[in-house]
């Protein structure tokens, strides 16, 4: 044997395979205090329970326009057979066809539910990310915001022409919201008194605009006709808690105020059009009179402040509810006449 032959490498040895390619030569490796750690790369964590969920969550394909609309009709389909089924079906003769029928409807109309509310998990995630370091975990806010998530699929009306986003968000907040006035940090105050320091707060920031000053206690006594003593009592909680002007999450963008649920909004839908209109008016408004365009703002609550009632409108602009009525039903009337609203005209 050669002294060639004696001295070759493994991989000179080595017969080529070319079905395979070659390989790539290794680099020398350094030694001594400059040598480098090779990088590791970290996989997701099995114990990881909010990678996982991302990771899980991730499967489920979102739903276009069309897909709402058509699921939504299903789950009122599906609904309403399932009452006429109990019709047909008096208890005295529910039998095992019945419960067999039930069933399969049952279970038709869970899949058309669990379609609407995966699609939406991600939605839930994004929402809850706005509401961390207040007092609850993200893994904590996310499950209050699922069942948020449950309760919009459960009310979605299809034939309102809304997107399942913009309503859904809306009980997906509040659900959040409420969890974090009962278990997190943020507020420290009774929660029957919040509405009212909101309302009391967004009165005095108006006042204080117009009076270019802070309005006085008997001042917005007056404007909010509580007693003085009410009003000293809500001043002295609302300085025992944060600016309700300070925001809440990472992005600047929720404030304290924001936080406050409104317990007389009971259904969502109205407060759904007035949102999705916000931002059409705000390039209409200026065809408004400067009166109209204020009433406007305040009743939609398009300045950040309110929407307001027709009563504290009236009372902040001088004027009785009935006239702040009817300029707004002038302007809106003026408004449906713009051709960037007409999607938002009623039917009929």
């Amino acid at each position: 044997m050669d002294s060639v032959s004696r001295h070759r490498t493994p991989q000179e040895g080595r017969a080529h395979d070319p079905s395979k390619p070659p390989r790539a030569k290794s680099k020398k490796a350094v030694s001594g205090p400059f040598a480098k750690a090779p990088k590791k790369i970290k996989p997701v964590r099995e114990s990881d329970p909010l990678a996982l969920y991302l990771k899980q969550i991730s499967r489920f394909p979102l739903l276009t326009v069309q897909d709402e609309q058509s699921i939504g009709e299903k789950i009122v389909v599906t609904r309403k057979t399932i009452k006429e089924l109990e019709t047909a079906f008096p208890e005295a003769e529910r039998d095992e066809d019945y419960l067999r029928k039930r069933a399969t409807l049952e279970a038709l109309l869970m899949h058309y539910k669990n379609r609407m509310i995966n699609a939406n998990l991600r939605l839930v995630v994004s929402i809850a990310k706005n509401y961390q370091h207040r007092g609850l975990s993200l893994l904590d806010l996310i499950d209050e915001g699922n069942i948020g998530l449950i309760e919009a699929v459960e009310r979605f009306d299809y034939t309102r022409g809304c997107r399942f986003s913009t309503y859904g968000t809306w009980w997906i907040r509040q659900a959040i919201i409420k969890s974090l006035a009962d278990k997190g940090r943020v507020i420290r105050i009774p929660i029957h008194m919040l509405n009212t320091i909101k309302k009391c707060y967004f009165v005095s920031k108006q006042l204080t605009q117009d009076f270019g000053r802070d309005p006085s206690a008997e001042e917005l006594a007056d404007y909010l006709g509580f007693t003085v003593s009410k009003v000293k009592e809500i001043m002295k909680l609302s300085q025992e808690t944060t600016s309700l002007d300070t925001t809440v999450d990472d992005d600047n963008v929720t404030r304290l105020s924001d936080l406050i649920k409104d317990e007389t909004l009971e259904e969502p839908f109205e407060l759904v059009f007035s949102m999705t209109l916000q931002e059409t008016l705000r390039d209409v408004l200026s065809q408004l009179s400067e009166r109209e365009m204020k009433i406007i703002q305040l009743r939609f609550g398009l300045t950040g402040e309110g929407p307001l009632t027709l009563e504290e409108t009236g009372k902040l602009l001088g004027i009785t509810r009935e006239r702040v009525r009817q300029i707004q039903e002038k302007a809106i009337i003026k408004l449906r006449s713009l051709k960037q609203l007409t999607e938002y005209h009623d039917e009929g």
